[in-house]
């Protein structure tokens, strides 16, 4: 095992340095890859004739998941087919990630109907897991929380990509007892009346955030929309952050566990960033602009958030950064193509 250690880390060196270099772990000589600052995303950069403003659904199916580094530079392709692919999230050890497709979308089902698979950080060994979307790891990388419907036969309530069913709840479930014994994901919310979505681990595998309205309220406006955090295991009630007329969306925490960042409809229809202690105190707006600001991410060290945001036409999305305090706000990506969904992670 030692001497396929150093052969991997010497490929990696040696091979345009995709795997970085190896370091000393904590166990007396055995070696172990060092992680470097990755973020997962969608493009269809490979595509970009398809065009959201033209026909969005084939923008859609052009879709692919993508890794680049954490400053923009080596993006590389990781799926390619004729289906949508989204939502990636890579696992806390930077050797799996987990994205939603609507490949096994059959007739009649809603177009952004959506499962969750796995698949190895360099994009081979694509396996499905169940259905759902959005989901997150686990700190430990051995479970996933994600939302789907409560019945299995409730549909979207929304065209958008990742959009919550009818009787959507937030799920947690064990990986590889997944794959191995299909193990049934755990229901940690069962709450009829709501629709729960958008779920995020805490960095000390204790809590889940995540965003719940009132299952009558408008789905293209919820302004019931709020920010609760529950205990991972499903335990206990759940404890709302956030208390407003006025719809949140995607929170997720900081690698420390003291913040979160989150979308916000402030000052207007579109959607801001927004960061709050994980308490729900300190609430600060970082952006302010007459776009949707979506699906922010913290980077390793808690330094960067990135997020996307539509430029130029409709759902012509590209991906910026942010520092935590509102301060240094740049574009990451440019055109051609659209890049949005981002997950900022690490990978050997």
């Amino acid at each position: 095992m030692r001497v396929t250690g150093i052969f991997v880390c010497l490929i990696g060196v040696s091979g345009a340095g995709l795997l970085g270099a190896c370091a000393q772990s904590s166990n007396p000589g055995e070696i172990r890859p060092k992680l470097r600052s990755t973020i997962a995303f969608v493009s269809n950069r490979h595509d970009s004739t398809a065009d959201p403003t033209v026909n969005p659904q084939r923008a859609l199916l052009a879709a692919e998941i993508y890794l680049m580094n954490g400053d923009g530079t080596n993006p590389r392709r990781l799926t390619e087919n004729t289906y949508f692919d989204g939502f990636p999230a890579l696992s806390p050890d930077g050797r799996r990630i987990v994205f939603d497709s609507n490949r096994r979308r059959v007739a009649g089902e809603p177009f952004n109907t959506s499962d969750l698979f796995v698949m190895s950080a360099d994009g081979t060994a694509q396996t499905l897991l169940t259905r759902g979307s959005s989901a997150t790891w686990s700190p430990d990388g051995r479970n996933i929380a994600f939302h789907a419907s409560a019945s299995g036969k409730g549909l979207q309530i929304k065209p958008d990509p990742g959009a919550a069913t009818s009787d959507n709840d937030i799920f947690v479930v064990n990986v590889d007892d997944l794959l191995k014994n299909r193990a049934t994901p755990k229901n940690i919310t069962n709450t009829p009346a709501a629709i729960d979505d958008d779920p995020d681990w805490s960095s000390d595998g204790q809590k889940i955030v995540f965003t719940s309205h009132a299952a009558i309220d408008d789905p293209t406006n919820s302004a019931t929309a709020e920010v609760y955090v529950i205990d991972a295991d499903g335990t206990g009630r759940s404890v709302r952050l956030t208390n407003n007329t006025e719809e949140e969306r995607a929170p997720a925490w900081s690698p420390d566990g003291k913040r979160i960042v989150f979308s916000c409809r402030r000052g207007g229809p579109d959607f801001e960033i927004c960061v709050m202690n994980a308490d729900g105190t300190g609430q600060v707006q970082l952006t302010d602009n007459n776009v949707p600001d979506l699906t922010a991410s913290w980077s390793p060290d808690g330094k960067r958030i990135v997020f996307h945001r539509r430029v130029g036409g409709r759902g012509q999305f590209q991906l910026f950064l942010i520092n935590p305090d509102g301060t240094g706000e740049v574009q990451l990506t440019f055109p051609p193509g659209l890049n949005a969904f981002p997950n900022w992670g690490e990978v050997p």
